[in-house]
């Protein structure tokens, strides 16, 4: 009985070895090739924003909610408007009279037209051309049918209430502000997205480097145990220290395939960023982390962050709104008053161009002038609203204020944080460097027979560690700058000149 199972042993150990051995293989062969079949495609950080730019879809959404908003700029300067008006009417009376001179029938035929326009001064201009032609059975009348037409101008002038325009004026200003307040949050929105995807690409630089870390190790693992393999079969080594060197390289095995997930999913995140739907293609970075030599200047950083910052350009749009809007609303406690003066002058014809040549060959001149005065006794309506108005430009003041603080203070958080993310990755390299070489130099120790398995490895793993904690420290660093360069508010200029 006992041999049978030795003999089925010997048959499971020879069959299953070497699959064994195949699967271990091809694992390694994935994870060093990483991936085989995809299509490559290496991009620098700035390529990888250009693409953002034509691609991302929250960008293109962005930058329809700026175009909308630049619509309302066409719809507030619509006041100023020409209108062309005309008008054709027929009218047949064949009412009964008590006088004996009336007409039993009447026929009236209008042709009116006329043109106005409201001009920026508040002044409204309007021409007006009137046509009318009658006949009439009626033998009073000396001229049938008779034409009359005059051509008449009309100016109307506001010198209360929205005195010389200032109130038509003053919506308009309004609503370009607020469209340009809308413009820049809707490249608040862009450079939002941009950060977004300028960290994703350097946290696939990270995790290509953490891939990189965990198949050296990899690959001194595998070297130690396949040493460890042929010095148990000559019996140069211990069991426990052979089993120790095969879960070392087993466990690098499962941490590198991890990693290798890890970098495909950072990976997609990016083409999802990107709004690249070709699932074959794969985005590479082309950069590798760099530490700049020099620290961040605070005074540099202030001077761009209120210089170039768009929620500071529309706090103080927000100011010169509330500005306007106390004008308009001390001009609505004026009274109404309105000055209306019209001049027409007119031709009677036999016919319509007789009728018209009239108008200019005869001295028949109609001159209208009125001044009309409106004004509510108590105003209580305008007087609340010149009031609130004077609150909301003390709150818009008071919001400005704090705005500068906090741009202060996050500016300030923002360098101070960059400088030490800075020094930071370079001791976390150092510290990497110095790992290295204290691996190495027991690795001669350990080649001489003077240290053991376990200190090998443990130190290798210190080693793994430390130039992971290095790659992070330095991908900290990049994110820190991307940060500080968003508080400043040059993030989106320093890569996009074009505009919306």
């Amino acid at each position: 009985m006992m041999k049978k199972r030795l003999i089925y042993i010997l048959i499971f150990s020879a069959v299953c070895y070497p699959a064994l051995a195949a699967a271990q293989t091809d694992i390694e062969t994935i994870i060093q090739n990483s991936i085989a079949t995809a299509e490559a495609r290496r991009l620098s950080l700035e390529e990888v924003t250009r693409l953002a730019f034509e691609n991302n879809f929250d960008i293109q959404l962005a930058k329809f909610d700026a175009k909308i908003a630049r619509t309302r700029n066409q719809e507030a300067v619509s006041i100023y408007d020409a209108y062309l008006n005309a008008e054709v009417s027929f009218r047949k009376d064949k009412s009964t009279s008590a006088s004996s001179l009336a007409a039993g029938k009447t026929v009236n035929n209008d042709y009116d037209v006329g043109l106005s326009k409201k001009l920026p001064t508040g002044t409204t201009v309007s021409i007006d051309q009137t046509n009318n032609r009658q006949w009439t059975d009626s033998t009073a009348v000396i001229m049938n049918p008779s034409h009359n037409s005059s051509l008449g101008l009309t100016v109307e002038q506001n010198l209360g209430k929205n005195f010389f325009g200032i109130q038509d004026r003053g919506d308009v200003k309004i609503t370009q502000l607020d469209v340009k307040n809308s413009e820049y949050l809707s490249l608040d929105k862009i450079e939002k997205s941009i950060f977004d995807v300028q960290v994703a690409y350097w946290d696939v630089v990270l995790a290509q480097e953490v891939l990189k870390i965990e198949k050296e190790v990899l690959a001194q693992a595998k070297k130690l145990y396949d040493t460890n393999q042929e010095k148990i079969a000559d019996g140069l080594v211990e069991q426990p220290e052979f089993i120790a060197s095969e879960t070392n390289y087993k466990q690098n095995l499962i941490n590198a395939s991890i990693a290798k997930n890890s970098l495909q999913t950072k990976k997609n995140i990016l083409k999802l960023l990107l709004n690249i739907s070709d699932d074959m293609s794969e985005v590479l970075p082309s950069q590798e982390f760099l530490t700049q030599d020099g620290d961040e200047r605070l005074e540099e950083s202030l001077k761009k962050a209120f210089s170039q910052r768009r929620d500071y350009r529309q706090a103080l749009n927000t100011i010169k709104m509330k500005n306007i809007n106390l004008s308009m609303k001390k001009n609505n406690t004026w009274p109404e008053i309105n000055l209306k003066a019209s001049m027409a002058r007119n031709g009677l014809g036999e016919h319509f161009k007789q009728s018209v040549t009239s108008i200019t060959q005869e001295n028949n001149p109609d001159f209208l002038a009125s001044l009309s005065v409106s004004f509510p006794l108590e105003n209580r309506s305008a007087k609340a609203q010149l009031k609130k108005a004077e609150y909301q430009k003390a709150q818009a003041l008071l919001s400005f204020k704090l705005l500068e603080r906090k741009i202060m203070i996050e500016i300030v958080d923002q360098v101070r944080e960059c400088n030490i993310l800075r020094e930071n990755a370079k001791g976390q390299k150092e510290i990497a460097q110095l790992e290295s070489k204290k691996f190495f130099e027991l690795q001669k120790i350990f080649s001489y027979g003077r240290s053991d398995i376990d200190t090998l490895i443990r130190y290798q793993r210190e080693a793994s560690l430390a130039h992971q904690s290095a790659a992070l420290a330095a991908f900290n660093y990049q994110v820190a700058l991307i940060k500080l360069r968003m508080s400043e508010g040059i993030l989106l200029t320093e890569s996009w000149q074009e505009g919306i």
